[in-house]
């Protein structure tokens, strides 16, 4: 039985292809489009990963959306306990439009209504952790911004079987207000991990009576907003927390630049304290309700690797294992092992859990030495690259390192990894400015040898992910304080001959040439980027910083030369490959095209010319192969905004495919080109655009 997994639209777009019970790929749509948390409504990406496999689209028996438009009655229900006046209809408007637009995402692309299962959005990230597991008998902790009408579910899985205890309902959203602090603290959507980090340099104590005020926590981990004023429209959304609570008590939020105060640590401090509270409570209600011995966290919480860690310190289960996507790129991965063990009327045995993380793309070593060649550099390969590298990080050498298949979820777990020797003077300080361009106060991550956790550690079970912090032994904090926080904990990664094991060796050979079985392990990025998805995007960053040398399979790059391709990195130099050689028409009415994405497309195309207006008979076929044109904002919101969809830019779009017969593609702010045809008839009831989809050819 082939069941298809999907994330299909917005942030996190995911697709995990599983066979009788076995996935065969987790594909991140951020790893493709080269757009950070995957923002996207288009699906180009699944169909090639299925020709890529050998699996034609009508081949699948059932596809799984992670959003059930069932509940719809039930949200709308909800809404009016905490909204009214006009407040009400607006909402309801909203969520009529938004609620079916994954699965009509879905039915869009071709696949038929009748293999389409909508799943609740929580029952996609517990089943996504309990089927992964080893375990017949788990507690699950979700927690995250929003699903149809929870934000949190704590549930017991058993046997084949997942029962819910307790749901959080909306609008009270431990996701959303941490990622309001996050906004108030000056940075963007998913970078929480940024406010985590901080909260280690902060005192909770003098912030907490202000937020207390607004989230109240129960004994049991429950909890839920107070309003603070009389309010009939507060739909309790991040951008509204925001206002409402962290400019309200603590002042206006932190602008670009601005330097970080002892308000901000604070701030995050106390915000941290009350999610390590609701999670640790909630452990706690699961162990006296479940007397499970064995505890899965998930949700976008659940990346909250600091709240893991007090989870496992405190012993309250014998295990607490959080898997690599937690965020919502899991709920993918959990809907299609959620359909294959519950739906179908036929109960099947669990065969197959996570053992490691690396379901993502092979990285492209037929392309090595062509990639190599363009960005100036000489390829050789090693007879034993694990010793060649591992002598390299004994000197002290930034090692970049990319093997095999890519891991899944944010982390880097050695398949696309900056690696360096943990106890080199100023290692933490070279690779932050050097390579990954970010913040001196962010830690770094340790991948420590299995048999050697408790060497370094106060913990003693597998931490293969990055998603569980532990501390430091106290004799170890001074030596390996590159991979430490001031805290004194770490983000671990255990690895083994069984999960890694190329990694696994690297490491072993690091410790015969150093006595320390540790290396710093950070992702292969730059700041702003994805984790690296081929040999051309790992020799970029390798040529355009100041890591040392690179390994990409079995071949070594040490002596750098000057890279002809030189350039910061940016989405659009990756999506634009799309139109190369093409003869295009720039539209250009309300929006301009950013001076470097248009010297970039006019460096690609076959033809660049640039209009102001369109003329309805233009007879655009004889003389262009397409027609761009440049929004202010992601192309995924066309999907989710009613207003936008009915848009002039939308219906002028419409009526050039109608009426000319050729491609509109979308140049949008994040970089990504896409193809307006497989945007605009997603909630059309019939479509009439003679212009093909860009799956079609994957149907016929």
């Amino acid at each position: 039985m082939i069941i298809l997994g999907t994330k299909p639209a917005q942030h996190d777009a995911c697709f995990a292809l599983v066979r009788d019970g076995e996935p065969l790929f987790i594909y991140e749509q951020e790893r493709f489009n080269r757009i950070k948390h995957g923002m996207s409504s288009q699906l180009s990406v699944l169909f090639e990963a299925l020709d890529e496999h050998g699996i034609a689209p009508r081949d699948i028996d059932l596809i799984t959306n992670c959003i059930d438009p069932a509940r719809l009655d039930a949200r709308k229900e909800q809404t009016r306990t905490f909204l009214k006046g006009p407040a009400v209809d607006q909402m309801e408007s909203y969520l009529d439009w938004r609620l079916p637009t994954w699965y009509r995402t879905l039915l869009a692309a071709g696949f038929p209504a009748d293999r389409v299962v909508n799943i609740r959005h929580h029952i996609c990230h517990v089943a996504g952790v309990y089927y992964a597991s080893p375990y017949d008998d788990a507690a699950v902790l979700s927690v995250d911004g929003s699903g149809e009408t929870e934000t949190a579910m704590l549930a017991h899985g058993s046997g084949q079987d997942i029962r819910v205890l307790r749901t959080t309902p909306h609008p009270q959203s431990l996701g959303h207000l941490y990622q309001a602090a996050t906004f108030w603290l000056g940075w963007g959507f998913g970078e929480e991990g940024k406010t985590m980090a901080l909260a280690g340099y902060g005192d909770p104590d003098r912030c907490r009576a202000q937020l207390d005020r607004f989230i109240k926590v129960s004994d049991t981990g429950q909890f839920e907003f107070t309003p603070l004023e009389a309010r009939d429209d507060n739909r309790f959304t991040s951008t509204e927390l925001l206002e409402d609570v962290f400019v309200r008590f603590f002042g206006p939020s932190r602008q670009n630049g601005e330097p970080l105060s002892p308000t901000h640590k604070d701030v995050a401090a106390a915000v941290q304290a009350i999610c390590e509270d609701v999670m640790l409570k909630s452990a706690r209600f699961l162990k006296a309700e479940t007397g499970a011995e064995n505890l899965l966290v998930t949700g976008g919480v659940g990346l909250n690797s600091v709240s893991n860690g007090l989870i496992m310190r405190q012993g309250i289960f014998d295990r607490t294992d959080v898997y690599p996507q937690a965020n919502d790129s899991g709920t993918a991965l959990g809907g299609a092992l959620y359909a294959y063990h519950r739906l179908g009327g036929t109960e099947r045995r669990r065969v197959w859990h996570m053992k490691h993380a690396y379901w993502g793309k092979h990285i492209d070593l037929e392309n090595v030495e062509r990639a190599a060649a363009a960005h100036g550099q000489r390829a050789r390969r090693s007879s034993n690259i694990v010793e060649s590298a591992a002598r390299l990080l004994a000197e002290g050498r930034t090692l970049g390192w990319v093997q095999g298949r890519s891991e899944v979820g944010p982390r880097s777990l050695g398949n696309r990894s900056i690696l360096g020797n943990p106890t080199t003077d100023r290692i933490k300080q070279r690779i932050n400015d050097g390579i990954k361009h970010r913040e001196n106060w962010r830690p770094f991550a340790p991948s420590v040898l299995r048999e050697d956790l408790a060497t370094y550690f106060e913990a003693d079970q597998d931490l293969p992910y990055m998603t569980v912090v532990a501390l430091l032994k106290e004799e170890w904090r001074d030596k390996l304080a590159s991979v430490g926080h001031i805290d004194g904990t770490a983000r671990v990664q255990t690895v083994t001959e069984e999960s890694n094991p190329r990694f696994y060796a690297l490491l072993k050979e690091f410790k015969k040439l150093t006595g320390l079985g540790v290396l710093l392990n950070t992702s292969f990025n730059d700041r702003g980027e994805p984790l690296v998805q081929t040999c051309d995007q790992g020799l970029r960053l390798y040529t355009t910083s100041d890591m040392d040398a690179l390994c990409i399979g079995d071949w070594l790059f040490t002596e750098k030369a000057p890279d002809p391709l030189a350039q910061p990195f940016a989405p659009y130099v990756y999506n634009f490959s799309r139109l190369a050689g093409l003869r295009l028409l720039l539209l250009e009415v309300d929006t301009h095209l950013p001076h470097p994405m248009r010297a970039h497309l006019a460096g690609l195309a076959a033809e660049l010319v640039t209009t102001a207006r369109w003329a309805a008979d233009a007879d655009l076929r004889l003389r262009y192969d397409g027609v761009v044109q440049y929004l202010d904002h992601s192309a995924d919101k066309f999907v989710f905004d009613r207003e936008l969809y009915y848009s002039d830019v939308a219906e002028q779009s419409r009526q050039i495919m109608e009426k000319e017969g050729i491609m509109v593609y979308w140049i949008d702010s994040l970089g990504d080109v896409v193809p307006a045809r497989d945007v605009l008839y997603v909630h059309h009831e019939s479509t009439k655009c003679p212009v093909p989809s860009s799956y079609e050819r994957h149907w016929t």
